[in-house]
């Protein structure tokens, strides 16, 4: 059996009535409400340097994990001031945790647990430093839907703009 190549024109073909209506006319994207939780100080530091390069980053607050309090957990925001975890995540549909070799897997643990008790979507995003990741890792992959570790720290906000932060 012989193939023939896909065309460009390929797609003209099926523009009859009848596969026209197979056809998606919804809006390509909703705007995301995105949460960016650094769980430790280095990874602070990425989070803060890629927020004032002055990418424009339409729905995500950039948080810093702080501390855990009784039944929730303590952000500090990197605009400044402070916010507790439950209320950040009223109304978010994606939290993205970034962490080095240096994270607790206390924060990433009770912030995988606040997501997947409201179905909110996570992913985590590990920055790598000399040492090994190895324990991040495992702390995070219990905790976040998506684990991806980065090769270099500037590629952190390609991942971000891809998950349409």
């Amino acid at each position: 059996m012989q193939r023939q190549p896909t065309l460009l024109s390929s797609c003209a073909r099926a523009a009859t009535a009848a596969e026209a209506r197979y056809r998606i006319t919804a809006p390509p994207f909703t705007r995301r409400s995105s949460r960016v939780i650094a769980l430790d100080e280095r990874a602070a530091a990425v989070v803060e340097q890629m927020q004032l390069a002055g990418q424009r980053w339409s729905g995500g607050h950039f948080l810093v994990f702080d501390s855990a309090v009784p039944d929730d957990a303590l952000l500090r925001r990197a605009a400044g001031g402070t916010a507790l975890l439950s209320e950040e995540l009223d109304g978010a549909d994606t939290v993205v945790m970034v962490a080095t070799a240096q994270a607790s897997a206390e924060a990433a643990s009770i912030i995988g647990d606040a997501c997947a008790a409201r179905s909110i979507m996570s992913a985590g995003l590990v920055v790598p430093e000399a040492g090994p990741v190895g324990e991040v890792v495992s702390a995070l992959r219990p905790n976040a839907m998506v684990l991806v570790v980065l090769q270099d720290a500037a590629d952190v906000p390609e991942v971000l703009s891809a998950l349409r932060v």
